[in-house]
């Protein structure tokens, strides 16, 4: 299998170079560009620079990575951006989430954490660093009652907290001994319920409302 091509986006030149070296040592993946700003990846794209997976640094200069989140998903719909940040707080990790980010990983994390995040992402996954599960939930201990309609069912809500932690339709499916056609019936409810369209959404809207423990 050809490895997977990953674009860095990153304005740390230090850590930019370990993180693509970290990349680039791993037979699986190949950092084909790195960037210190979202206008000169976005040039490349332009220009037809592609991947199969964008790392993203929030603090950028100029324009910043939430709000570059959804050009690079135009640019590259098929991408999956992981966002790799310093940053933890609330507001940021939902609004990279409802922008279309795939996953989100802390920047103290290790090299091994970085890889097996790849990893999940690839298999279908939306992981979220320890760090920012743990956050989010205590974060949102006190919450408006939710709607009886609204409510998830017990199978959907265990079914989209293991999608969540990282596990494939597939891999869901032989833990719970169902059918992949039923897990996606499950989340297909869940989605519904939870006003969204995608994963990365219904992630974060779970945890918004307390109903995913990832810590």
């Amino acid at each position: 299998m050809n490895p997977q091509r990953i674009i860095l986006i990153e304005d740390h030149t230090i850590y930019r170079e370990t993180v693509s070296k970290t990349l680039n040592n791993h037979p699986d993946y190949e950092c084909v560009a790195q960037f210190s700003n979202m206008e000169d990846a976005l040039e490349a794209l332009d220009a037809g620079v592609t991947s199969d997976i964008i790392l993203l640094d929030l603090g950028l200069p100029a324009m910043g990575g939430i709000e570059g989140i959804g050009a690079l998903r135009e640019k590259l719909p098929e991408a999956k951006v992981i966002i790799l940040t310093a940053f933890t707080d609330r507001e940021k990790v939902f609004a990279a989430l409802e922008a279309g980010a795939h996953g989100y990983l802390v920047k103290a994390g290790s090299p091994v954490r970085l890889l097996q995040t790849l990893a999940e992402v690839i298999m279908g996954g939306t992981p979220l660093d320890p760090q920012i599960a743990g956050m989010v939930l205590k974060t949102f201990q006190k919450l408006s009652p939710i709607a009886e309609e609204d409510k998830l069912a017990p199978r959907e809500k265990e079914i989209l907290q293991l999608v969540a932690r990282g596990m494939t339709k597939q891999q869901v499916a032989e833990e719970l001994e169902i059918s992949p056609h039923s897990v996606s019936g499950y989340l297909r409810r869940a989605f519904d319920k939870l006003h969204v369209h995608s994963l990365p959404a219904a992630v974060s809207a779970a945890i918004r409302r307390g109903l995913l423990d990832l810590s």
